[in-house]
């Protein structure tokens, strides 16, 4: 039963931050479509990874997936806010 507990504690984690981002205006949703593109699943328009304001705002582990997730929050030219939650860093997530 103790195993249980934890793994609730550790999907909470995740599911806080998640809630916490929503509260502050981040509610579109992101998919990395590949190492230069991502797109709002709400009006799937596709950005280049450029074009975006991308920041890492926590690692958490997902019991789901057996996997570490990172958030991140995207902010579009046009105002647009949202999360991506993936595997890993968002490639290219700081402008060169």
């Amino acid at each position: 039963m103790k195993s249980l507990k934890t793994c609730k504690k550790m999907n909470r984690t995740l599911t806080k931050w998640v809630i916490d981002l929503h509260g502050k205006g981040y509610t579109d949703d992101f998919l990395q479509l590949n190492s230069q593109r991502l797109r709002c699943l709400q009006n799937s328009e596709d950005f280049p990874i450029t074009d975006l304001d991308i920041k890492v705002i926590h690692q958490g582990f997902d019991q789901l997936t057996k996997t570490y997730k990172y958030i991140h929050t995207i902010e579009t030219m046009d105002g647009a806010k949202g999360l991506l939650v993936v595997e890993d860093v968002c490639p290219n997530y700081l402008p060169n």
